[in-house]
């Protein structure tokens, strides 16, 4: 993780070609049954398991924040909009681009799809290397079974 290691710790990562791996989720309502932080949870899962299995991968502080306008009115929904949170990831991975020459940002939140493409967009015309992740799975809709079984198997 980022965030334990000391400045040089992480310079010396860098330079040895670590990728910064970022999950990008959101708090919001999820059914009456799952945390709101089930989208982040979930990302930050998949950035650990990929950093498992990569030791180039680095894993960042996760963006707990997402564009969750759908979910307005829910208590405990905290949205930041499309526009912030395209901002926001551009500022990040400018500045993440001092340090590392490569930016994965994995998302686990419908609503951050598009704000995600507009950044990874403008960032990569900038000759910066940043991609974004979108996992695909063929189960049901949003806190369906398939996103509860996920969060008990992170947290039961």
């Amino acid at each position: 993780m980022l965030a334990d290691l000391t400045w040089p710790e992480a310079g010396a990562r860098a330079t040895a070609g670590a990728i910064l791996a970022v999950a990008v989720g959101a708090t919001e309502q999820h059914g009456p049954h799952l945390p709101l932080s089930t989208d982040t949870d979930v990302a930050a899962a998949l950035c650990a398991r990929l950093a498992a299995a990569r030791p180039e991968v680095l894993v960042g502080p996760a963006i707990p924040y997402g564009a969750s306008g759908e979910h307005a009115g829910f208590p405990g929904t905290l949205s930041i909009g499309q526009a912030a949170l395209e901002l926001l990831v551009i500022e990040l991975c400018r500045s993440a681009a001092d340090t590392f020459d490569r930016v994965l940002l994995v998302n686990w939140h419908g609503g951050n799809i598009e704000p995600l493409r507009r950044a990874r967009d403008l960032l990569r015309s900038e000759s910066r290397d940043v991609r974004v992740y979108l996992p695909r799975f063929d189960g049901d809709p949003h806190a369906g079974r398939s996103e509860t079984a996920l969060q008990l198997a992170l947290a039961p």
